[in-house]
């Protein structure tokens, strides 16, 4: 079985376009959606750490020890505050430079690297943040903000990576 991704559903902050809403439990959205999903649970699972992910693994009939590997990107001094608190040039560079740290958390490129070694040679199913899985599906960190990653789905990443990040052929 290759990597399959089950992304968190979706929590009030992810409405509220809030970073760090990962940590706050599924609203009834979240929880509809997750419910609808028709995953055939293998006996390789690994789960992230977060609430919502928990949760998620939980209303799937997953009981494994969460993954501290598999936790979501570091926003350090970001946590909680919505894009409109956060001062524009450090937006812009969190956006466009993967090795900027304006919040003072990890860069792109590290959280990247790191949930990609974290996965590499893995086969089974993950449940994870939607950062985590926005960091599995992008080519590359540079590509890591044009992945668009919707909670309460599956997914499985199209090409495996090396441990830095960067794409490796399939052949």
């Amino acid at each position: 079985m290759p990597l399959t991704v089950i992304v968190a559903g979706r929590t009030a902050p992810n409405r509220a376009v809030r970073f760090g809403g990962e940590h706050d439990p599924l609203d009834d959205r979240g929880r509809c959606d997750i419910e609808r999903l028709d995953v055939a649970v293998p006996t390789t699972v690994r789960v992230g750490p977060e609430a919502s992910v928990r949760e998620t693994a939980r209303m799937l009939g997953i009981d494994v020890e969460p993954d501290r590997s598999l936790a979501t990107v570091d926003i350090a001094r970001w946590s909680g505050l919505e894009p409109t608190n956060v001062p524009t040039d450090e937006l812009e560079a969190w956006f466009t430079d993967p090795d900027s740290r304006p919040h003072g958390g990890e860069t792109i490129t590290e959280f990247v690297s790191r949930i990609v070694a974290a996965t590499q040679g893995f086969d089974g199913l993950v449940v994870v943040a939607s950062p985590v899985a926005q960091a599995l599906v992008a080519r590359s960190p540079r590509e890591y903000f044009t992945v668009s990653i919707r909670p309460g789905s599956v997914l499985t990443p199209p090409t495996p990576h090396h441990s830095d990040g960067s794409p490796r052929s399939v052949g």
